[in-house]
């Protein structure tokens, strides 16, 4: 498996986690605090092993976007209007690798 199919495996094995969070009587906020904060994790310690010139391209696209290098932070999510359960599914769903012209 390459590093970008291993990256979204496991950002997909958050929503497992979702659900055992779920099932214990966890609240949408605290799910969704602790799950973007695992995908944020992931998502730094992928970027560190991608290879350049993708991982510059990577970095400035989530720059441009997001203001934060390592992506959305709750607070911009929640600011966009974004409910619990709409930040938790998007920490579960990989984002787009940008393409070679951003």
């Amino acid at each position: 498996m390459g590093l970008r199919e291993d990256y979204e495996a496991q950002v997909r094995m958050l929503s497992a986690k979702v659900d055992r969070m779920r099932a214990a009587g966890t609240n949408a906020e605290a799910i969704a605090r602790a799950i973007h904060a695992e995908r944020r994790d992931l998502s730094t310690r992928f970027k560190s092993l991608t290879p350049e010139p993708t991982r510059t391209r990577i970095h400035d696209r989530t720059v441009a976007v997001y203001g934060d290098p390592l992506g959305p932070t709750v607070s911009y999510l929640r600011a966009q209007g974004k409910s619990w359960d709409e930040i938790i599914d998007s920490a579960t769903r990989p984002g787009p690798l940008p393409s070679k012209s951003e």
